[in-house]
């Protein structure tokens, strides 16, 4: 812990009971990155988890890891979100696999980079599967048994686009804000039957998706990779990423039982970096 960090002298004082034991989660591009973030946070606290990857290896290797690390169960399952017909058999194993799914967490992998100016229809159409067909299919499958025991929890990850346009990340500044219009949508139709439709916001996190937007702005930008990384660093008021347990704690409160009252709400882990009020 850093200096003046509560947790490192008294963590007992700020312990909660986030009430998610027994419950049973299916994360989305959990593998790695934030979505393991997610996945670790959730499992640390009692729940089950199956991560999802479009590389098998990977999230059967991740779930393993997890399993290991927190006494938890943790199952791999591959799917590729950019076909959204096979959201149905990962939503049909997960099922068998955990007994049910009580959380939803949508995440994917990063959109492809480009400015508005050059947008290619065919890259919007896949992408188009990938950030906003494949969730919503998901959603629809989850949807029905969670509003019957009255209990659910749809988390979907969203980007600095949603707020305020980025550059070179037209994908983002497109598609992201569908994801929150349609979650908005659906938190007030269900919000009486004890399902919560949320978005959390991150900044700039350590992943391997910050170097590789880094690079492709350095490029565009006409500088160095690591004055591009110094320039991004320099616009967080809290002077530094984020770190990915830093996510993946908020990402568990906002799928507990804590947070029943948190509805149709885009929450930021971003360090203030983004300057807008709203």
């Amino acid at each position: 812990m850093g200096e003046g960090d509560p947790r490192g002298e008294h963590p007992g004082e700020l312990s909660m009971d986030l009430g998610l034991r027994g419950r049973r989660a299916l994360l989305l591009a959990a593998s790695k990155g934030l979505g393991r973030a997610a996945a670790e946070a959730l499992a640390a606290e009692g729940a089950s988890v199956v991560v999802c990857s479009s590389d098998p290896g990977r999230c059967t290797e991740a779930a393993s890891e997890i399993a290991r690390a927190h006494a938890a169960t943790a199952v791999g399952i591959a799917a590729d979100l950019r076909d959204p017909e096979q959201m149905d058999g990962l939503f049909d194993a997960a099922v068998e696999a955990l007994g049910g799914i009580d959380i939803l967490f949508l995440n994917h992998p990063g959109p492809a980079l480009g400015l508005a100016a050059d947008i290619d229809t065919k890259v919007l159409e896949e992408q188009f599967r990938l950030m906003v067909a494949s969730p919503i299919r998901l959603i629809s499958r989850a949807l029905p048994a969670m509003r019957s025991r009255r209990w659910g929890r749809i988390l979907t990850v969203g980007g600095g686009g949603m707020v305020t346009p980025l550059p070179n990340k037209v994908m983002d500044d497109t598609l992201r804000p569908a994801m929150a219009g349609y979650g908005k949508a659906l938190a007030n139709e269900v919000a009486a039957d004890g399902v919560t439709v949320n978005v959390i916001l991150p900044g700039t996190f350590v992943t391997e998706r910050v170097h590789a937007s880094t690079a492709a702005n350095a490029a565009l930008w006409g500088i160095g990779v690591e004055e591009a990384m110094r320039r991004r660093i320099e616009g967080i008021p809290a002077g530094r990423f984020g770190a990915l347990a830093e996510f993946g704690a908020v990402a568990a409160f906002l799928c507990s039982e804590a947070a029943s009252y948190v509805n149709g709400a885009v929450v930021r882990v971003d360090g203030s970096q983004i300057r807008s009020v709203f």
